[in-house]
């Protein structure tokens, strides 16, 4: 049986909390997938993951990238685990598998 946890923003953004939350998942060694409810939400994810903080960013893909199944993070609309991720981000309302 899968574990279900839920993180409720009241104090941060998702785009200050996600990062952090990833970052924490890859060092466990974890494959993820941040399921979007939407295009556009899944588009200003990739980009804030590339420049949320100066010293750093989070390699990742979108679906539609080549080569999606490869990265550790991915980032989709879709239902599917084309990375075999270990967790799954559901926010703005991604429709959970």
């Amino acid at each position: 049986m899968a574990d279900i946890l839920f993180y409720h923003l009241t104090e941060s953004t998702l785009e200050e909390a996600l990062p952090g939350l990833l970052e924490r998942s890859i060092e466990r060694g974890w494959r993820a997938v941040v399921q979007t409810g939407t295009e556009e939400r899944r588009d200003a994810l990739d980009q804030h993951l590339w420049t949320f903080r100066d010293d750093s960013s989070l390699a990742h893909a979108t679906a539609r990238d080549a080569y999606a199944t490869e990265h550790a993070i991915l980032l989709s609309t879709g239902e599917g685990n084309p990375n075999a991720a270990r967790i799954r981000f559901l926010v703005d309302a991604g429709t959970p598998p």
